[in-house]
């Protein structure tokens, strides 16, 4: 793992907002708050991260949607001093990244947490919950024959270990399709470990 360059919560927010407004499970609900907050989606698809304006409406709308900066739902005792970076991942990486407590992908990773285990069950033909594991074969192959994703956005607190907050089904994809977890981009934020584990 490199970094690459400095980033912002602003930057974070905006990416976190492409990849969930493009997501098949939350794209309806963020344009149904999108509306009830009469924002255009030209915020998302088409962002100025020099806009005070719009940099406040996207954290607005984070926080409608998903709890951020409201102490609720995924962002629940979330930290709240994080240095933001652009960072650049390849295939050994994907050893070191881990999902959030939850019990889904707990039962997914086999109580490791880990998506390449999460693959290993997926392969296997175990669902989970009786929920179909094909987004996950779709999403690999998908990547398999050259599509980009958007940047998963994690967390650390070393630069050794990361945990996921936005893209659990990217990076499940590619744990099943591993030769292509090579020059990656995704953004990190690294706070205190106090302050990490208390979200975890």
């Amino acid at each position: 793992m490199n970094i690459l360059r400095t980033s912002s919560e602003e930057e974070m927010i905006s990416e976190f907002l492409m990849a969930e407004y493009h997501s098949e499970r939350f794209s309806d609900r963020i344009k149904e708050i999108m509306n009830e907050l009469s924002f255009n989606e030209s915020i998302i698809l088409s962002a100025d991260l020099n806009s005070t304006n719009e940099n406040f409406a996207r954290k607005k709308l984070l926080g409608e949607f998903r709890g951020y900066g409201l102490d609720r739902e995924l962002f629940e005792r979330f930290p709240t001093e994080i240095s933001w970076s652009l960072c650049n991942f390849v295939n050994g990486d994907l050893n070191k990244i881990r999902y959030i407590d939850y019990s889904y992908w707990n039962e997914l990773s086999q109580g490791t947490k880990s998506p390449l285990k999460a693959a290993q069950t997926i392969l296997n033909g175990t669902e989970i919950y009786e929920q179909s594991n094909a987004g996950f074969v779709k999403a690999a192959e998908f990547i398999k024959s050259g599509g980009k994703f958007p940047r998963t956005i994690l967390l650390t607190s070393d630069f050794e270990h990361f945990v996921i907050v936005e893209g659990h089904l990217r990076i499940t994809a590619f744990a099943l399709a591993p030769e292509c977890f090579d020059n990656i981009e995704c953004f990190v934020g690294e706070c205190r470990g106090d302050e990490l584990k208390k979200w975890l």
